[in-house]
C-alpha cells in the first residue's frame, strides 16, 4: 500500500531515532487505517438497500398475484376446451363412420349397376344372335318349301313329307318366336333395372359427397378444438412455470428483506448504544472540563499569589518600578538541572501512568505529562535537537498538531520528545536550542481543553518524563 512520505530529515537523525519516530507516527496512523466503517453510514446504506428490497418484494408479490389470477383463468377454461375437443373428436368419428357407410353403399350401387350393364350387354347379344338364327331358319324353310312344292308339282316328292316339313317349320318358328319374346322382355327389364341402378348410384354418390363434406367439417372442428386445448395446456404450463419462478424470486426477496432488516436492527442497537455512550462521554467531558477549569483557575490563583508575593518583595526592597512593568508575553523557559527541562511554565495537571481516560472512558496508559497551560501560551524545547516531524491533525490520531524533536543519544539511548495538541507551530524543521519557543499550547486532536501533552521516548518507547527532567 502506498503511504504518504514522511518529512525529510537527515540520514543521521533517522538512523538514531527511527524506532521512536515510527511509534510516534503509527500511534495515530494506526487508528486511522484500522477504523471500522461508521455504523450510522452503514445503517443509512442498509436502510436504503432494505427500502429497495421491500420494493422488489412488493413488485414480485404483485406479479405473483397476477400470475396466479391468469393461471386460475386458464385452468377454468381447460375443462371446457377438453370437453369440446372430446365432443369434436366423437363427431369426427361419427362422421367418419357415416362417410365409410356412404362409400360402401356407393360401391355396392356401382357394382350392381356394372353387373346390370354387363347382363344387358349379354342379353342384347343373345337377342341379336337369336334374330340372326330365326332369319336364317326362315330362309331355309322358305327355300325348302319352294323346292318341295316344285317337287310335289313335278311328282318327285311325297305329299305327306311336304306336310311334315311344313308342320316342323311352323313349330320351329313358334319356338324361336317365343325365345325372342323372352329375350326382349329380359332386355326391357334390364334396361329398367339399369336406369334404376344408375339413379341409385347417383343418389349414393350425392350421399357420399355430402358425408365427405360433413367429415371434412368435423375433422376441421376437431383439429381446431385440439389446437385450442393444446394452446391452453401450453399456456397453463408456461403460467405454472412463471408462477414457480415468481415464488422463488419472492422467497429470495423476502430472505433479503429479512437479512437486511436484521442488519438494520443490529446497527440500530449499535447506534443506540453509541448514543448512550456519547451522552455518558459528553457528561464526562463536561465534568472533565469543569475540573480542568477549576485546575486552571487554581493555577491562575497560585500564579497571582506568586505575582503578588514577588510584588510585595519588590516593594519591600524599594523596587516599585518593577511591579508596574507589563507581563512578558513570552516568559523565559523554566530552569532545570536535568537532561531535559520542563517544556512549559504551566502547572502539571496529569502525570505519566495509568488513568481513566476522560473521553474514551477506559483505563489506559497516559504516555506523557500534561501541562495545564492556556491556549496560546509558549511551548519550549526540552533540549537542543533536530525537528524531525511537524504533523497536522488527522495524521496523528488523537495527538492533534504534533512536533517531534530528536535529541540524539542520551545516557546511551536514543532520546526524542514530542509536543502534542499544539495550537500552532513556531518551527517546523531544522535545529532548535534548549529553551527555544517551538510552538504554542492548544487543544487540537482528542482534547478536553487547552493543555500540552509532553512525551519522552527512549528508543521509541514512551517513558515517564520525570526521570529525565
Amino acid at each position: 500500500m502506498h503511504r504518504p512520505s514522511r518529512p525529510q530529515a537527515s540520514r543521521r537523525a533517522r538512523a538514531l531515532t527511527g524506532a521512536a519516530l515510527s511509534l510516534c507516527l503509527l500511534a495515530g496512523a494506526g487508528q486511522a487505517f484500522a477504523a471500522d466503517p461508521d455504523p450510522e453510514t452503514q445503517k443509512g446504506q442498509v436502510d436504503q438497500d432494505l427500502k429497495d428490497a421491500k420494493g422488489d418484494l412488493h413488485e414480485t408479490s404483485e406479479d405473483l398475484v397476477k400470475a396466479y389470477d391468469a393461471l386460475k383463468a386458464t385452468r377454468k377454461k381447460l375443462p371446457g376446451a377438453r370437453q369440446a375437443a372430446k365432443s369434436a373428436e366423437q363427431a369426427e368419428t361419427k362422421a367418419k363412420g357415416e362417410y365409410d357407410d356412404a362409400v360402401a353403399a356407393y360401391d355396392v350401387a356401382k357394382a350392381n349397376e356394372d353387373k346390370a350393364e354387363k347382363d344387358l350387354k349379354k342379353t342384347s347379344s343373345k337377342i341379336r344372335t337369336s334374330r340372326r338364327a330365326v332369319a336364317s331358319f326362315a330362309g331355309q324353310v322358305y327355300q325348302q318349301q319352294g323346292l318341295g312344292t316344285m317337287s310335289v308339282a313335278v311328282g318327285s316328292e311325297d305329299p305327306s313329307a311336304f306336310v311334315d316339313k311344313m308342320i316342323m317349320a311352323e313349330s320351329v318358328g313358334d319356338t324361336q318366336g317365343s325365345a325372342l319374346d323372352e329375350l326382349s322382355t329380359s332386355r326391357a327389364n334390364l334396361v329398367s333395372t339399369g336406369d334404376r341402378l344408375q339413379a341409385l348410384r347417383k343418389k349414393t354418390s350425392d350421399a357420399k359427397a355430402t358425408k365427405q363434406t360433413k367429415l371434412e367439417a368435423a375433422t376441421a372442428a376437431s383439429t381446431k378444438a385440439d389446437k385450442k386445448q393444446a394452446d391452453l395446456e401450453s399456456l397453463e404450463k408456461d403460467q405454472t412455470d412463471q408462477s414457480a419462478t415468481l415464488r422463488r424470486e419472492k422467497k429470495r426477496d423476502k430472505d433479503r428483506v429479512d437479512k437486511l432488516q436484521t442488519q438494520s436492527d443490529k446497527l440500530q442497537k449499535i447506534l443506540e448504544e453509541r448514543a448512550r455512550k456519547a451522552r455518558i462521554r459528553e457528561a464526562a467531558i463536561k465534568k472533565a472540563r469543569e475540573e480542568q477549569e477549576k485546575r486552571e483557575a487554581a493555577a491562575r490563583a497560585r500564579a497571582a499569589r506568586a505575582t503578588r508575593s514577588r510584588s510585595s518583595s519588590s516593594d519591600t526592597s524599594g523596587s516599585s518600578d518593577a511591579s508596574s512593568a507589563p507581563a512578558d508575553p513570552n516568559p523565559p523557559a523554566p530552569a532545570s538541572s536535568g537532561v531535559l527541562q520542563a517544556p512549559s511554565n504551566a502547572p502539571v495537571s496529569s502525570e505519566f501512568g495509568l488513568r481513566f481516560h476522560p473521553i474514551h472512558h477506559t483505563w489506559r496508559l497516559h504516555s506523557g505529562r500534561d501541562y495545564a497551560g492556556s491556549c496560546g501560551s509558549p511551548v519550549y524545547a526540552a533540549d537542543s535537537g533536530t525537528v524531525i516531524a511537524a504533523l497536522p491533525p488527522g495524521s496523528t490520531g488523537g495527538y492533534g498538531n504534533q512536533l517531534v524533536v530528536d535529541h540524539g543519544v542520551k545516557r546511551g539511548s536514543s532520546l526524542a520528545t514530542t509536543y502534542n495538541h499544539l495550537q500552532s507551530f513556531a518551527v517546523r524543521s531544522g535545529h532548535v536550542s534548549r529553551g527555544q519557543v517551538i510552538g504554542y499550547t492548544g487543544t487540537t486532536g482528542s482534547s478536553t481543553g487547552c493543555h500540552l501533552h509532553f512525551e519522552t521516548r527512549v528508543n521509541g518507547t514512551p517513558v515517564d518524563p520525570r526521570g529525565w527532567l
